[in-house]
């Protein structure tokens, strides 16, 4: 039994340095860009093709996530957000989490402990599995560094997250098509340990208004869709859950 667990160990070790080995050796250095003009022009391009007015314009829109597992509906123009897995349900202010109504199977979450716990999971999620949905239109959010790289004669467009989300710091560069349509990024992220891994952003859809979604992505032998994408300018639109969203304002009303 000890050679046994002996052998288990040793087999163990080789297996972590091996992981760490092909780790080091598949990622990559973040390069340095050269931001101004140049930068400013081809965050241009992409904002434009994508229609970016139209996407800010947007009032809802509705997707799942994560192999199905992950739903959300999303009040754009109220920043409300209902982001519902296995039996929770979680409706949020974005702009002030601390306006949230927790649910799990129907019931509502007055537990402090688990309360807490909970909104910090859907947090997570959201600021996850939204930045899939949406990442490209967030090229000029507050907190973002942009610099141009040139690679064998082709334009990326780098960009760093200084702050906001769960992991301030992540650094991501894009790359377009002719038009300026995003086909893919290599990401720089504290979560992900190959760094300068290359995630692709396919199967483009045009959404009422205009405004331009990724459905497909694949991160190394990963792959991520957003499936039953809705998009309207009402909620009926893009949920049934409205009885939800009518327990979640008089929830706001009730704590202010």
């Amino acid at each position: 039994m000890k050679k046994v667990l002996k052998w288990l160990l040793i087999v163990l070790v080789v297996l972590l340095v091996a992981l760490f080995a092909a780790t080091k050796i598949m990622s990559k250095d973040i390069p340095t860009g050269k931001s101004g003009p140049e930068a400013e022009l081809l965050t241009d391009k992409i904002l434009n093709r994508l229609n970016k007015p139209a996407w800010d314009s947007l009032e809802f829109v509705s997707w799942t996530f994560f192999r199905g597992e992950h739903h959300y509906v999303w009040d754009k123009q109220k920043n409300y957000a209902l982001i519902e897995w296995d039996d929770y349900s979680v409706l949020m202010n974005l702009d002030n989490q601390n306006e949230t109504l927790i649910t799990q199977g129907g019931i509502q979450v007055e537990n402090k402990n688990d309360y807490e716990n909970i909104k910090e999971i859907a947090w997570a999620f959201w600021c996850n599995d939204s930045f899939w949905l949406y990442a490209p239109y967030k090229l000029r959010d507050e907190g973002i560094t942009r610099s141009i790289i040139e690679v064998d004669g082709k334009q990326g467009l780098l960009v760093t997250y200084e702050s906001g989300g769960t992991t301030p710091g992540d650094s991501y560069l894009w790359w377009v098509d002719d038009t300026g349509l995003p086909t893919s990024f290599d990401l720089w992220t504290s979560i992900i340990p190959i760094k300068g891994i290359n995630a692709t952003w396919t199967n483009w859809e045009e959404l009422p208004g205009s405004a331009m979604i990724a459905k497909s992505h694949k991160l190394g032998p990963v792959e991520m869709s957003l499936p039953k994408l809705k998009a309207g300018s009402s909620l009926e639109a893009v949920d049934s859950s409205a009885e939800k969203w009518k327990s979640f304002y008089a929830h706001i009303q009730i704590n202010k």
